[in-house]
């Protein structure tokens, strides 16, 4: 390769050009004053070519990384075992008084009573379904008696238990032999029995932090498959 970075111009650009030959080099700021038009000005030619561009003086930067406010409580709760529940010092008996406190939290959370009182009747579509369903999705589910009904996994089919810990992809559960289980929930249908109804909850719904579900606005296809 030619490291030739420019060469002269012949005298036939200089003739069609209608500008006499140069014979003495001359600088850029030079050859604009005489190549410009007179309305522009000395000033303006060589702050025109002092220009600095945005492009070459651009750097990159970084931005901050996003401080995580939990990350203490959730290193605690790490410590102190609260994210694995022991599986040899829980039973069944003790999870069913867990049990009783959530059934009672639900009354208050989901008010059957004045619910058939404005035409509630429990059947999909019906009058104040769409309320219900809002109660119900964003309500707590530690201490729910479920039972898992249908499962891309067939191990999962048939485990029943209440629910002592809710992460947010798996249910973990106490059942009737005082065993510690983890069930996913994007893979399942669990089913819960209620004031005398019997509600499905299709677990890939609920793929979410009880706390963030709380406040995250209701599917409208989650009203069809609950």
């Amino acid at each position: 390769m030619s490291n030739i970075l420019y060469t002269k111009l012949p005298q036939t650009e200089f003739e069609s050009s209608g500008v006499s030959k140069v014979d003495n080099l001359l600088t850029v700021n030079q050859l604009a004053r005489q190549l410009l038009p007179l309305k522009v000005t000395n000033k303006e030619i060589d702050s025109g070519l002092k220009r600095i561009y945005w492009l070459g003086n651009y750097t990159h930067k970084k931005k901050p990384k996003p401080v995580d406010k939990c990350k203490p409580k959730n290193q605690l709760k790490r410590i102190l075992g609260l994210n694995h529940p022991p599986k040899n010092v829980l039973s069944y008996t003790d999870a069913m008084k867990l049990n009783e406190l959530w059934m009672s939290y639900m009354k208050k959370i989901v008010n059957f009573d004045d619910l058939r009182k404005r035409g509630w009747d429990g059947i999909p579509g019906c009058k104040h379904w769409e309320q219900f369903m809002t109660s119900l999705y964003k309500c707590d589910f530690h201490g729910a008696h479920i039972k898992v009904v249908s499962s891309k996994c067939c191990s999962y089919i048939s485990v029943a238990g209440v629910i002592i810990l809710e992460t947010k992809n798996t249910f973990q559960i106490i059942g009737v032999d005082n065993k510690l289980k983890t069930v996913p929930k994007d893979q399942c249908i669990f089913e819960l029995e209620f004031e005398g109804y019997i509600i499905q909850l299709y677990g890939k719904h609920f793929v979410v932090r009880s706390k963030d579900r709380s406040k995250k606005k209701i599917k409208d296809n989650l009203m069809l498959e609950l």
